[in-house]
Order: structure tokens, then C-alpha cells, then sequence
């Protein structure tokens, strides 16, 4: 079973809840763009270049997936810790077992498609998502929302502020 939201942040030791940013971006235009200059804005002076960029890159995947399959309204949750951060994307998806949640089956997602473009196939143009999440989040899960399904990424941040 994936871990939760919470049992992200305790493993990971962030601290405390410093900010926390909700927004709905069903109606925004450009949601994606926004979204990564919201996440540079309010990860600007808490990290370095690199993580921030780490993590527009996972906020993109995420609201992508959630945009492309889920159907319906978006939301994005940013919540600021003292040592790092959480993105959490919240579609109406209902199906948090058809994600997987651990390296070894990304991987051999991947391997398939890898499989199939050695036999003449190409590479699928999509399906690296997850695994672009789970390799530059520090942890990430999936559980039942209210709303549909949440899928959180943790990160930590070097050279946190308070």
C-alpha cells in the first residue's frame, strides 16, 4: 500500500506546517504554466535552483496526468514545511489502484516499452510520468479524496527557511 500525505511528512522529517496554498485550476487558462510559476514563487529563497526545478517538473507530470485521465475539476495543494514541501494534485479519479506506487513496477513499465521499440516499435510518447515523479521526489503516494483521488510528492529542501 502507498504511503499517505502524512506518513510522507513524518518519514521525511519536514517539520512543521509553515504555509499551506490551495487553488483550483479547473478554470484557469494555461493552468500548467500557472501552476509552475505559482511553484517557483513560492519556492523562490528556500532552495536552491535545482529542487525548484525538481519540483515544477513534478507539479507539471502530475497535473498533466490528472488533466489527460481523470476528467473533471483540478486543484493543487502546496503546503510549506520547515524542511521541505509537499505538491498534492486532486482529480476525480476514483482508481488508486491502477497507479503504481513502486519503482519496480515503473520500471518494468518501461522496460516493456524499451522491449517494444527494439522490435520495431517506438517508444510510447507518454507513460514516463510516474517515474519522473518517483525519481525526483523524495516520496510520493496516492489515496482516496474526498473528491476523487490526491497524489502527493514530498520533497526535501536544502537551506529550508523557517
Amino acid at each position: 500500500m502507498p504511503p499517505t500525505a502524512a506518513e510522507l511528512i513524518r518519514e521525511l522529517t519536514l517539520g512543521q506546517l509553515v504555509d499551506h496554498h490551495a487553488f483550483a485550476l479547473t478554470a484557469r487558462e494555461e493552468p500548467l504554466a500557472w501552476a509552475r510559476e505559482t511553484v517557483r514563487r513560492l519556492l523562490h529563497d528556500r532552495t536552491d535552483q535545482n529542487r525548484i526545478d525538481d519540483t515544477v517538473l513534478v507539479v507539471t507530470e502530475l497535473l498533466t496526468n490528472a488533466i489527460r485521465h481523470a476528467g473533471g475539476p483540478v486543484s493543487l495543494t502546496i503546503d510549506l514545511y520547515e524542511k521541505g514541501v509537499t505538491v498534492g494534485v486532486v482529480d476525480r479519479g476514483r482508481d488508486t489502484t491502477a497507479i503504481p506506487t513502486d519503482a519496480v513496477s515503473l520500471l518494468a513499465g518501461l522496460q516493456d516499452e524499451a522491449t517494444a521499440a527494439t522490435s520495431g516499435g517506438d517508444l510510447a510518447t507518454s507513460g514516463r510520468g510516474l517515474y519522473l515523479v518517483s525519481a525526483f521526489a523524495n516520496g510520493w503516494g496516492v489515496e482516496p479524496a474526498r473528491e476523487g483521488k490526491v497524489v502527493t510528492a514530498a520533497f526535501c529542501l536544502a537551506g529550508s527557511a523557517a
